[in-house]
């Protein structure tokens, strides 16, 4: 059986961030989440801020858009992850647009009572500041990813991060316990939907991935850490 690593607050460069609820109590007191069904917008770039969100459940999908219409997905909010707060911070409107993977429930905080309790509650505002640390390092992290690793490297990563995130052990190596398509792998890695099938098929031909009802499985880790570390060839 595979050793799998934990996957937890510190683990920086994933693009799939969540957090223990427990963390935001004194935001979510008194407050019930409210449903979104897949595919949903909660917030849009460049709209004037209004609320802080907190996934409950499901998946959101924190992008960015060009003026011609292309978009980078940033991360991936799971549980416990906080969106939109920097527009809140900083009263400008929002840098992002939000959109749910899959039903989803998220807390919906009013942005002038997240700047009161930033500003009254001492512990909230260390929390808040260490998550905005944490998603400064993966930023920076993707820009390294995106400037100097091939594409067959960057999609072995999120492969990796994957498996640290959502995997779980099996027979013959580890699940990855989450559905997501080529496109939405295309997304994160900034490359076609076209070059991630084909990288795709090619790991599951020589053994590395297989797929079995609808989730993938990662055989050789191995293999997809000697990717990810591979030099550029002169």
């Amino acid at each position: 059986m595979l050793n799998i690593p934990k996957y937890d607050w510190g683990n920086v460069e994933s693009p799939w961030i969540g957090a223990d609820l427990e963390r935001w109590q004194v935001l979510l007191q008194g407050r019930a989440p409210v449903k979104y069904p897949a595919k949903s917008n909660v917030f849009w770039q460049d709209k004037d801020f209004s609320h802080i969100y907190i996934v409950a459940r499901g998946r959101v999908c924190i992008s960015i858009f060009h003026a011609d219409g292309q978009q980078k997905q940033l991360f991936i909010a799971c549980p416990g992850a906080m969106i939109g707060e920097i527009d809140c911070i900083l009263s400008r409107p929002y840098a992002t647009t939000a959109t749910t993977i899959t039903k989803s429930e998220l807390y919906a905080i009013p942005s002038k009572e997240v700047q009161r309790l930033f500003h009254s509650e001492e512990k909230l505002a260390d929390l808040m500041l260490q998550y905005e640390a944490r998603k400064n390092r993966l930023l920076i992290a993707q820009a390294a990813m995106l400037s100097f690793d091939r594409a067959e490297q960057r999609i072995a990563k999120t492969l990796l991060y994957l498996c640290e995130a959502y995997g779980r052990p099996v027979q013959d190596g580890v699940c990855i316990n989450v559905r997501f398509t080529c496109a939405e792998l295309a997304s994160i890695v900034n490359t076609s939907r076209v070059t991630v099938n084909n990288v795709m098929l090619e790991l599951v031909r020589t053994g590395t991935l297989a797929k079995a009802e609808g989730y993938y499985v990662v055989r050789r880790p191995q293999t997809l850490q000697g990717i990810a570390v591979e030099p550029m060839e002169a």
